[in-house]
């Protein structure tokens, strides 16, 4: 993906949760999740993923 179409992609995702409001965006994340490690459709590419989003996250 080029960095542009990233930018894109990412502006629709936050555009989502700001219409969707604070009460849905957890739930509008978790069905994200689970709909992209489907189509990422690898296991280890998935937790590897997970590790990295929560990477210096912890408080």
């Amino acid at each position: 993906m080029k960095d542009n179409e990233l930018d894109a992609v990412y502006t629709q995702l936050c555009r989502t949760m700001t219409e969707l409001g604070p009460d849905k965006t957890a739930l509008f994340l978790a069905r994200f999740a689970l709909l992209a490690i489907q189509r990422i459709d690898d296991p280890a590419a998935a937790l590897r993923i997970i590790g990295d989003a929560a990477e210096d996250m912890a408080g």
